[in-house]
């Protein structure tokens, strides 16, 4: 019995040691020196998809991670993936199955065959070696151990075996491309502080391939790229055999492999890739919901069946790249894509994922999920070296969400009140149940008035979007979210007015947004809501004035240049263009313009509109009352006292704009710069050029004005 006791004792014991936590348990929760990390991220939601990932992936009694999608095989690729993710998790049982997996498979000390059970196959692949060695430089510093020894032999061979020249080699066994996924320049740092046969020229020689290979506009790279041309190429490891080389599965990590480069060491070279996709990224896809499943190297999305969605492999692995962008719009975008992952998951097994009832993400899409999900969070800390790396508490109010507008709300309906002497204003959301939020309600007059001058605010947040299938557009059981304010003409908002007579030759709006805000155009033509032709706006901090050309292209305008739009002019692409208007019918039958916010996978938006004013091709700004036929006085600022100088912040540094008696004087502006001053009725009241460092504009009499400066727009309240 005390034998027993004793034995049933140390197996206690045993448990408890395996199951106690490593160093650094999950979540690390530690902010990256540098880039953009997520600072409100829901943990339980990663448990959430770690746990559904190893149901599905993880062959406890074979120590695999099912891959590529059946139950028959393994790569070298998800096991070194499943040592980075476990380490993380914290995970040590699973860790050790797998790297025994590795060590047994011709990785004892070396680079793992690369594909092990059915159609299994000899020689390593160089990103697994690559990762599969930094999880085990992550694991010593995690669980102590053997796992550094581990790591350092494991590195030795790799420098020997996968580099060439200080070049990248696919594999220990072939060379005949370069697949720039591959670039795992983060790992290379830590392995130059490791072991000293790793050369420091690896890293630098990589960032000189990536550049090398990149297309010159959208900063993509292939899946795999020719030595000696540089150009895209395919070899006999391309996943998509099928189809021409570009941007596809490999290449879609390579963003990835930047971001997690300058989130742990601040690379130059590796922000600098991502900025430029970056730049290319955030108009072209507007939000992580828009990027799809494969693009040619110029920014040609592939569209056919197998291709034509968003996934997490590409909207995560390209939507990483705004984490290297110092911006709010960067900012705003990386938010989406966080959104876009925390609603992906996994199957719930491998067998028959995603079809049915066993709906989610394959192996490889929900295995990059939870990588790209850890990396942004702050869950894939550098554990070698945590310099630089802060402990934070994620805060859920740091999230956006949608904020009430400053100022008095204007009654609804009020002919007396408008924007640019537009008056007929109203806020719309669907009712419909399904998460959409706004502020202000539906019904309602976005019109606010601060300052003596009135804008059109709102904020507004949607659900995702149900997946379209013929069964439930026959049932009628779709739900299309929708938020957003219009602005029609007419009283009668279902009637249009002929912008032609006025000779309309484009529309130019000032606002500031953030977000994914569509404008679209309201015609009596249209067939349904939603149907519209139209185009993402820019998001700024400060107001920006944007003129969009109005000249009819197809079945929409040529201002209206949506890269994702299927046809030209904008037009959403699930429209019957067969059904939908031309873009001379609706410049025929114009009822007003709409701004929503727009994500597929549901998102938050908001805007404040100061101006709207439609150009003849003259240039001249149309009188509104000529379109309207109601004149809208100017907003009544009242007789109280006050100074006889009004002084208004410029949005331009250097450039002030001041009212003195019946003069506005524009100061610190370019000499020679365009100015024109305008009614809140959009008349223009005075323009020219700026001819000295002073320049006085006279008014005709008191009121509020909008100064346009060199393209940029100043408040002016004359008294």
């Amino acid at each position: 019995m005390k034998n027993f006791i004793k034995a049933t004792m140390c197996v206690a014991a045993l448990a408890a040691t395996t199951a106690m936590a490593g160093s650094f348990p999950f979540p690390q929760n530690m902010k990256s020196p540098n880039g953009y990390t997520i600072p409100f991220a829901n943990t339980d939601m990663i448990k959430d998809h770690y746990s559904k990932w190893k149901k599905a992936w993880y062959d406890a009694s074979q120590g695999w991670i099912l891959a590529p999608e059946g139950t028959c095989s393994t790569v070298s690729e998800a096991i070194a993936y499943g040592m980075l993710i476990t380490v993380y998790m914290d995970d040590q049982q699973i860790f050790d199955k797998l790297y025994g997996t590795w060590k047994s498979n011709g990785g004892n000390g070396a680079g793992m065959n690369w594909r092990v059970g059915c159609n299994g196959g000899s020689g390593s692949a160089s990103d697994a070696d690559f990762d599969a060695a930094l999880a085990l430089v992550m694991a010593s510093k995690q669980w102590g151990g053997s796992y550094l020894n581990d790591a350092k032999t494991l590195i030795g061979w790799m420098a020997t075996n996968d580099i060439s020249s200080n070049h990248i080699k696919p594999g220990n066994q072939w060379n005949d491309a370069f697949n720039p996924s591959y670039a795992t320049t983060a790992n290379f740092k830590v392995f130059e502080k490791v072991n000293s046969s790793w050369s420091s020229s690896i890293a630098s020689t990589a960032y000189s391939d990536l550049t090398a290979c990149r297309n010159s506009s959208t900063g993509l790279v292939p899946d795999w790229c020719d030595w000696n041309s540089h150009k895209p190429t395919k070899t006999s490891a391309s996943v998509q055999q099928a189809e021409a080389a570009g941007f596809f599965d490999d290449a879609a990590r390579t963003p990835w492999r930047m971001a997690w480069a300058y989130y742990w060491f601040g690379d130059s070279e590796a922000r600098k890739f991502n900025e430029k996709i970056s730049n290319w990224l955030i108009p072209t896809t507007h939000t992580g919901s828009g990027v799809n499943s494969g693009y040619y190297i110029d920014g040609e999305p592939e569209l056919s069946e197998k291709r034509r969605f968003a996934s997490s492999t590409f909207t995560g692995g390209l939507g990483l790249a705004t984490s290297s962008v110092e911006s709010s719009e960067a900012k705003a975008y990386m938010e989406t894509v966080y959104n876009f992952l925390a609603k992906k998951t996994s199957c719930e097994k491998a067998n028959g994922c995603g079809e049915g009832s066993n709906p989610g993400e394959k192996y490889y899409p929900s295995t990059l999920n939870l990588l790209y999900l850890l990396l942004m969070t702050g869950n894939m800390p550098n554990l070698y070296d945590m310099s630089g790396f802060t402990k934070f508490t994620p805060d859920p109010s740091l999230a956006t969400s949608i904020s009430d507008a400053e100022g008095e709300q204007m009654a609804s309906g009020d002919s007396t009140v408008g924007v640019s002497g537009f008056w007929n204003w109203g806020a719309y959301h669907d009712k419909l149940g399904i998460g959409t939020k706004m502020s202000p309600d539906s019904g309602s007059s976005p019109l606010y008035k601060r300052n003596c001058e009135i804008t059109a605010d709102a904020s507004m947040e949607i659900g995702p979007e149900p997946e379209w299938t013929a069964e439930a557009a026959a049932a009628g059981t779709l739900k299309y979210p929708s938020a957003g304010i219009a602005m029609s003409f007419l009283s009668d908002d279902k009637k249009g007015v002929d912008l032609t007579k006025f000779n309309v030759k484009a529309v130019r709006v000032t606002m500031k947004a953030s977000g994914p805000i569509r404008m679209a155009t309201l015609s009596e033509m249209t067939a349904e809501a939603g149907a519209e032709p139209g185009t993402f706006v820019p998001n700024s901090d400060d107001y920006k004035t944007t003129t969009y050309d109005l000249t009819p292209l197809s079945c929409g305008f040529k201002g209206f240049d949506d890269p994702n739009a299927k046809y030209e002019g904008g037009l959403l692409d699930w429209v019957n263009q067969n059904d939908a208007p031309m873009g001379e019918d609706i410049l025929k039958t114009f009822k007003g313009l709409k701004w929503e916010v727009k994500d597929a996978a549901g998102g938050i938006g908001s805007l404040s509109i100061k101006a709207v004013e439609f150009i003849d091709d003259s240039g001249n700004v149309i009188d509104p009352e000529k379109i309207t036929g109601i004149k809208v006085p100017d907003p009544q600022c009242g007789t109280g006292p006050g100074p006889e100088s009004f002084v208004q912040r410029s949005f331009v540094s250097g450039v002030k704009v001041i009212a003195s008696g019946n003069q506005v004087h524009v100061l610190g502006a370019q000499v020679g710069s365009d100015y024109a001053v305008f009614s809140l009725q959009g008349r223009v009241v005075a323009s020219g050029k700026v001819q000295c460092a002073s320049q006085g504009i006279t008014v005709p009499n008191k009121g509020t004005y909008l100064v346009r400066v060199g393209g940029k727009v100043h408040t002016i309240a004359v008294k």
